[in-house]
């Protein structure tokens, strides 16, 4: 990376905005999905309704989840859903897709690959300690951000997944 390109990627990390705006932009894209496939009939009202209940409430606990457990096991959480998609598909889309959302979203924010994809695990595990410990920081801060935006990009939707 050049120097002109390393100077401009420090001042991002400082903006307040750099976390916050990318994590508006997949929420708005995630949420924007089901939206257009209900206005396209792909999607009946109940599912719609059920699956951003199930968005808005996981967006909600990443950050409790992320505190409590750590990094890797919501990355283990998010890849036992996948292995489990008979199961997930019909009860917990929503969440599977939101915690997709989110480690996509911290890719690009900590400018970390392969968080996001199938190997997403291995990467964790191959990460120097104080470079994991940094990375979890990311991530927490990544987690409030989704926990509060969940409540201004998802205003219709009340309560949990079980309301």
């Amino acid at each position: 990376m050049s120097n002109k390109l390393q100077e401009e990627s420090a001042i991002n990390a400082f903006d307040p905005r750099s976390i916050n705006k990318r994590v508006y932009e997949a929420l708005c894209a995630l949420r924007k999905g089901y939206d257009l496939a209900k206005e396209c009939g792909t999607v009946k009202e109940e599912e719609y309704n059920k699956g951003l209940r199930e968005q808005k409430s996981q967006a909600q606990e990443l950050y409790t989840y992320l505190a409590t457990w750590g990094l890797m096991r919501l990355r283990a959480e998010e890849m036992s859903g996948n292995k489990e998609k008979k199961y997930s598909e019909i009860t917990q889309n929503g969440k599977r897709e939101m915690l997709d959302c989110f480690f996509k979203c911290l890719e690009r924010v900590a400018t970390k690959q392969n968080l996001a994809s199938i190997n997403g695990i291995d990467t964790l595990n191959a990460m120097k300690m104080d470079d994991y410990l940094g990375l979890t920081g990311i991530a927490l801060a990544v987690a409030r951000e989704f926990s509060f935006w969940a409540d201004a990009i998802y205003p219709d939707i009340k309560g949990g997944e079980k309301e």
